[in-house]
């Protein structure tokens, strides 16, 4: 879901109105509109193409009411030139009503006061329904602030079943990193010994990918993440990072992945296209599988991240996703939370067919979503069970991901990057230390963790 396109202009931005979807959308049924309707305007990210038809075909939905009073708009928002965008908007006096915001960047929305509380317009059994991670990242305080819409497994391991039995025929799913090391080097024995170039054992993001797509293995290795819970410190020199380094170390120094790689879209994409036979990905990846490849679904499997130690009862992903939040420019919050109600909050057919056409590739954050998805995908025949039971395991251990400074992520992308290039690990170990304290202490963080 983190797909990686060309920044827009604002010019470009504002032209990707209801009536002007993104240029990869079909449109399919007639828009209706309400005369005299008070427009509610919402900035959504620009996602993969099965994504953005599931939210257009919400929208029409919702406008297919023609006595509510309410016309939503939506505009399609490249998921990284958000920051900018939003800013922007608000210094331009052009602020949609309502926003989608990772819950990484939540935070950042409350503490500048461009996401108003929402606690009083929706019922403490609506709050109630929450799962408890749902509400850990929509709730600071006593107050909620946004309206969770899904959780995502960020960190999986996806492999092609009929490549792993045609170059490595003994292979075993491993659970660890060594394991996962030692089966590249039997794929890539099989893949020479069968002349076939161009071809990798295994893939990894890159770039912006990899800081948030590492965040998994680093608790998974370390028992938390880059600095301490109470953002005091830099938890670089714990030697689990150094063990993960060596493990990028390895699968670059031996060739097991390519030196050039993309996002979490673009790495499942070389696993169907016969590129890799192994890769890491995120659970949305199995939609798009589904959606782009159906004739490979037989062929693929999921599993749970291999770790240091072997332990998959453990955290080895964050639950990453994306939440809606009314912002302080609106002038209709009473009718925004209407379209909230109807969306994700109150309504249960809406968010239900969202899961189902998601192809369960995301988790639920209503326990009653929850309730109806557990025994409507053991009806259906579309998705391994495999692959659902394996999303479902993952998510329910994984942590939310963090909200500390971005450029804490960014420095540990360095280290990992810094170790596949083949450089010294004890000092790209103390350089990312040092860099991460530096942010602590430049930036006035220690102690100020909103979530301890």
């Amino acid at each position: 879901m983190k797909k990686i396109i060309p920044l827009l202009t604002l010019t470009t931005l504002f032209a990707l109105t209801s009536c002007t979807p993104p240029s990869d959308i079909i449109i399919g049924e007639e828009e209706k509109f309400e005369d005299g309707a008070t427009e509610i305007s919402m900035w959504l990210m620009d996602f993969e193409e099965w994504e953005n038809q599931i939210n257009i075909s919400q929208r029409k939905s919702f406008n297919s009411n023609l006595n509510d009073g309410i016309q939503l708009k939506q505009t399609y928002i490249d998921t990284n030139a958000f920051d900018d965008l939003i800013r922007s908007a608000y210094a331009s006096n052009n602020v949609p009503d309502i926003y989608m915001v990772s819950y990484g960047n939540l935070y950042k929305e409350i503490n500048t006061g461009r996401a108003i509380d929402i606690t009083s317009y929706f019922s403490n059994e609506t709050w109630s329904d929450l799962t408890d991670t749902a509400t850990e990242a929509v709730k600071y305080g006593n107050k909620y602030y946004a309206a969770p819409i899904v959780m995502e497994p960020s960190t999986l391991l996806a492999y092609r079943k009929d490549l792993l039995e045609q170059y490595a025929p003994n292979y075993e799913i491993p659970t660890t990193w060594d394991g996962l090391l030692s089966l590249c080097g039997d794929v890539k024995a099989g893949l020479r010994s069968a002349g076939k170039k161009n071809v990798y054992p295994f893939g990894v993001p890159t770039g912006v990918a990899l800081a948030w797509g590492s965040w998994g293995m680093q608790h998974a290795a370390t028992g938390g993440l880059a600095i301490t819970d109470d953002w005091s410190t830099s938890r670089i020199a714990e030697p689990g990072y150094t063990k993960l380094a060596e493990v990028f170390r390895d699968l670059y120094g031996n060739g097991y992945v390519p030196l050039s790689a993309g996002n979490y879209t673009e790495s499942s994409f070389d696993l169907c296209d016969g590129k890799s036979v192994m890769t890491t990905c995120g659970s949305w990846s199995a939609a798009s599988i589904i959606n782009t490849y159906p004739d490979l679904v037989d062929k693929i499997g999921f599993a749970v991240m291999p770790t240091v130690s072997g332990e998959q009862d453990c955290v080895t992903a964050t639950n990453g996703g994306w939440c809606y939040v009314i912002s302080s420019e609106c002038k209709n919050v009473e009718k925004a939370v209407e379209v909230l109600k109807y969306l994700v909050m109150e309504n249960e057919e809406v968010p239900t067919s969202y899961f189902q056409k998601a192809h369960y590739s995301k988790f639920p954050t209503r326990k009653s979503i929850q309730a109806i998805l557990d025994e409507s995908y053991k009806t259906q025949d579309v998705v391994p069970t495999s692959w659902i039971e394996t999303i479902n395991y993952v998510a329910t251990r994984a942590i939310l991901e963090p909200i500390y400074e971005w450029d804490i992520s960014v420095a540990v992308e360095g280290l990992l990057e810094e170790a596949a290039m083949g450089n010294d690990i004890p000092s790209a170990v103390n350089k990312c230390d040092t860099a991460i304290k530096n942010i602590i202490t430049s930036r006035n963080i220690a102690g100020t963790n909103p979530r301890s």
